[in-house]
């Protein structure tokens, strides 16, 4: 190969490693499940978004990537999966107590606000809404639930009616703020210091003794009303009795007439003689 061919071929080499690089830098991957926004320079926000797969986007343009797919948002006090430490927190109840909870958020961007919300947040991604913005706001939020139950329906409760308020209220809170959708929102477990475990100990012993009292109460309500059934029914089958004797007397009495006197008179001699008693002295006539 000459001189001339080397150069040549050298110079087209570089020349496609060059448009190969250009192509690196002007080509964007959407992960699947995730919507991406576009940023230009020139132009600022687009009014479009990407969907999920390769993209060339041109130069001087950047993209933000949104999840448009469930996404978990978890605050535990141990280390699971999305919680890197201990991030419970405290929520407030309605008897001025606080206790710490473990929570999790099933969440994802609503693709037609995308724009929208990107434009609302200069720039943001969804993971910094989330980081900065999201989980500032989760305590106040939740806790303007969790004010209108006790300790105990925090506690030992009906759980599923608290997040099933919960995962109305932060869908109807964040969709207006944040444009995101929140498919459920749970309290997963909750974690009272010894204190406060002492307090709900204490709660529940007293509630104990209450239901055995009540309970007690009402037996013995059930024993009363029993003993005074049986005492009405005693007196009405006496009553009855009485009625029912006093009515056989006035039929009885109601039909000796004399016609009937005479009558049994008339079988007395027949049978036994007409008996006159004078004194001590009976006279017997045949």
């Amino acid at each position: 190969m000459n001189k001339k061919g080397l150069v040549g071929g050298i110079s087209l080499a570089a020349i496609i490693v060059v448009f190969l690089l250009c192509m690196l830098l002007l080509v964007e991957r959407v992960p699947v499940g995730y919507e991406a926004t576009i940023y230009s320079v020139n132009g600022g926000i687009q009014d479009e978004t990407l969907k999920q797969g390769w993209h060339i986007v041109g130069p001087g343009k950047k993209i933000k990537l949104f999840t448009v797919g469930n996404e978990q948002l978890v605050l535990t006090k141990d280390k699971r999966e999305g919680s890197k430490g201990n991030d419970s927190f405290r929520v407030s109840t309605s008897d001025d107590a606080t206790i710490a909870i473990s929570f999790q958020m099933s969440y994802r961007f609503k693709p037609e606000t995308l724009i929208e919300t990107f434009k609302k947040y200069k720039g943001m991604s969804g993971d910094d809404i989330i980081e900065n913005r999201v989980k500032a706001v989760m305590k106040s939020k939740v806790s303007e639930v969790t004010t209108n139950y006790s300790l105990m329906d925090i506690y030992s409760g009906n759980r599923s009616e608290i997040n099933h308020k919960i995962t109305d209220y932060l869908n109807e809170e964040f969709g207006k703020t944040y444009g995101i959708e929140v498919m459920d929102a749970s309290i997963i477990d909750v974690h009272p210091d010894k204190q406060l475990k002492q307090t709900i100990n204490n709660r529940v012993e007293a509630l104990q003794k209450k239901q055995q009292a009540q309970a007690e109460q009402e037996t013995a309500k059930v024993e009363a009303e029993t003993a005074l059934i049986k005492a009405k029914n005693e007196a009405d089958i006496q009553i009855t009795k009485a009625k029912a004797e006093a009515e056989a007397n006035k039929v009885k009495a109601e039909s000796i007439t004399p016609e009937l006197i005479q009558m049994k008179e008339a079988e007395a001699r027949y049978k036994h003689g007409w008996v006159t008693t004078q004194g001590a002295a009976a006279v017997v006539e045949k």
